[in-house]
């Protein structure tokens, strides 16, 4: 049996909602919608002052929700139910950007409820996206792509709010919250949608990581087979910023825990762990080479899923290609050749001598079962070159103390 080590997270990707409802789709006022039901208001005042008193409270929500703190969030969720009951005044079936921004109300509002994390709050979450998804159901997506666009991003929060809760029942209902954003992706006017493979790639990365957390009726194989699509959209994705960078990083970890879940109960003979371990090995590289891109112009957000990669990498060269593992270590942490700032990580440097030490102890377990034979000589080159990377490496970090 293959044993790994793998560390299971859940990837949030949030799209907050930041435009004023009291807009017209392209970005300016939009006078003609508010002429044609001024004639007609509703109780309470006219159309244009309940949208204004609507975006002030909306306006202040985000802001809070932007703060982030756990009562700048509770203070959001009351701007955000002013804001909604101010909206439900409005005639929604008068013109669709009414029920468009009242939808921003309700996911606004999952949004701040989801950061909160409590069982109660993921609950009120979800009725919130459920909320959204009722208003959102009469517009008509195919007249405009940001209808389209909202749609998918209330089905991929309600996904999240939901994987949240981290139950099998959650986790089955997340995994169908994913499909129908990817699907609604995919319809009509989709590809009008700015950033339309940034949107599918994240629900159809936050789908194989409700799959690899354990949803029913799922599989690793479904779940690396859902990685490597979000994976192989992401890389050809033509804005390259850095949220989809996280979804490039990030999808790639989670392919790793897919594969480490089919690796568990085969033996390193079997002819399909090859492919397998080649595959996440590849995966690895490629993410700590964007990682260390953005490391190296200063870019540090993406740290912990280095970590991560790393910490996998480590293991997976170890056992499968251990010939590779010096050659492995050094591209990641030798100034010469990385970011210097993965040098001075302690998370980083220790995984990077947990896998010189087992090492060391497999060769020696190895090698003394065979002794003087080519096999050993081998064994023998690899301990050397693991040697030196200790030696590298305690220079290094003494480097990174003296700087210090």
């Amino acid at each position: 049996m293959v044993k790994m080590c793998s560390t299971y997270q859940t990837f949030v990707l949030y799209t907050e909602l930041m435009a004023n409802p009291a807009e017209g789709v392209d970005g300016r006022t939009d006078k003609r919608i508010m002429n044609d039901v001024a004639t007609n208001p509703p109780d309470g005042g006219s159309v244009e002052a309940i949208n204004h008193e609507a975006s002030v409270w909306m306006k202040r929500g985000i802001a809070r929700l932007e703060a982030g703190a756990p009562a700048e969030l509770q203070e959001a969720i009351g701007d955000f139910d002013q804001a909604i009951a101010l909206r439900c005044k409005l005639p929604l079936d008068a013109n669709p950007i009414f029920r468009y921004g009242l939808a921003a109300g309700w996911m606004n509002r999952g949004d701040a409820l989801t950061r909160l994390g409590s069982a109660e709050n993921l609950a009120d979450a979800v009725r919130s996206y459920d909320a959204a998804l009722e208003t959102l159901r009469d517009l008509p997506v195919e007249a405009n792509p940001l209808f389209r666009r909202r749609l998918a991003i209330a089905w991929s929060n309600r996904g999240l709010s939901l994987q949240a809760q981290n139950t099998a029942a959650a986790l089955l209902e997340a995994g169908r919250s994913f499909e129908t954003a990817s699907a609604v992706l995919h319809g009509g006017n989709a590809a009008e949608i700015v950033d339309r493979d940034y949107l599918l790639a994240a629900a159809q990365m936050n789908h194989a990581n409700a799959l690899v957390r354990g949803a029913p009726g799922g599989s690793p194989a479904q779940a690396r087979v859902m990685a490597q699509q979000a994976v192989a959209l992401a890389d050809q994705a033509q804005l390259q910023d850095l949220a989809m960078t996280e979804v490039r990083l990030k999808a790639r970890y989670i392919l790793c825990q897919a594969i480490a879940q089919l690796l568990a109960p085969l033996t390193t003979t079997d002819p399909i762990s090859d492919d397998l371990f080649a595959e996440a090995s590849d995966a690895v590289d490629n993410g700590l080479a964007l990682a260390r891109s953005w490391e190296q112009q200063g870019v540090t957000q993406f740290r912990s899923v280095a970590q991560d990669l790393f910490h996998f990498g480590a293991r997976i060269y170890q056992m499968s290609q251990p010939h590779f593992l010096s050659e492995f270590l050094l591209e990641n942490l030798d100034p010469a050749r990385s970011s210097s700032s993965f040098v001075g990580d302690p998370q980083i440097h220790a995984a990077a001598l947990e896998s010189i030490w087992r090492s060391f102890r497999q060769i020696q377990n190895t090698g003394a079962q065979s002794p003087h034979t080519p096999p050993y000589d081998e064994l023998l080159k690899q301990l050397r070159d693991l040697r030196l990377v200790e030696d590298r490496l305690a220079e290094l970090q003494q480097t990174c103390r003296v700087q210090d």
